[in-house]
């Protein structure tokens, strides 16, 4: 028959052999303890630790202990600190029917050492990925949009239909607005007498001297004929 308290007597005395300054006894019967637990590796000036809190069960070694994971210092991640508790359970689980709790505290120093290289080479390369993209968009910046055929093509394409819209509208406003149109000359002529009256101001010595009277004289007689036709054309209709 398996002397439980034996066993477990022999195993704290070793533990605390083996940790003089980690193991921290809390009951004698049953058995409960922790040991803290400090990694290799720290993450610069984030250092972390953690304490493995183990209480025996009466038939402790053949079962496993009740335990638990304590951070001591630094934060992780729930999937890290999972992660932990998983390797120690295993730990334990494999060496079911002898002393345990080393193997479990060490399980645990290296699955935390792991973890923080992990996450530290993580950032490293995040760091570096992220230096890498500026470094390629501050390039892509200075070289500018590289022009190509199609990109050319379909720029041409919208600037000549813009072109040409803006010359439709253009000639749209020209034709429809009066004020767009460009008067003639007999039409400034008629509008405005003193335009002839200036010319005559520039005119030199031997130049002909033209009378405006005479111009609207002959506009005069030329209406009267045109009624006259007129009227000769409305008398040969009414006797048809």
């Amino acid at each position: 028959m398996t002397d439980y308290k034996e066993e477990q007597a022999n195993e704290l005395e070793a533990l605390q052999s083996i940790y003089p300054d980690e193991y921290e006894e809390i009951s004698t019967d049953p058995g409960e303890f922790t040991i803290l637990v400090v990694p290799d590796e720290q993450d610069g000036d984030d250092t972390y630790s953690l304490k493995l809190h183990v209480k025996y069960t009466e038939t402790y070694p053949d079962t496993l202990p009740e335990f638990s994971i304590i951070m001591e210092e630094g934060e992780l991640e729930l999937e890290d600190f999972d992660t932990i508790t998983q390797k120690v359970t295993e730990a334990g689980e494999e060496a079911i029917g002898m002393g345990m709790v080393f193997s479990m505290a060490s399980i645990a120093k290296d699955t935390l050492s792991e973890i923080i290289i992990n996450n530290k080479e993580r950032r490293e390369r995040e760091a570096e990925e992220k230096a890498q993209r500026e470094l390629e968009e501050e390039e892509k910046r200075k070289e500018g949009t590289k022009v190509t055929v199609e990109l050319f093509t379909r720029w041409k394409t919208a600037f000549d239909s813009e072109m040409a819209e803006k010359e439709r509208i253009e000639k749209g406003l020209k034709k429809e607005d009066p004020k767009m149109q460009k008067p003639t000359g007999r039409q400034l002529f008629e509008r405005d007498h003193s335009l002839a009256k200036s010319d005559a101001t520039f005119m030199e010595e031997g130049d002909v001297d033209v009378d405006i009277a005479l111009f609207e004289r002959e506009l005069v007689i030329s209406d009267d004929e045109d009624d006259n036709e007129n009227d000769v054309l409305r008398n040969i209709r009414s006797s048809d």
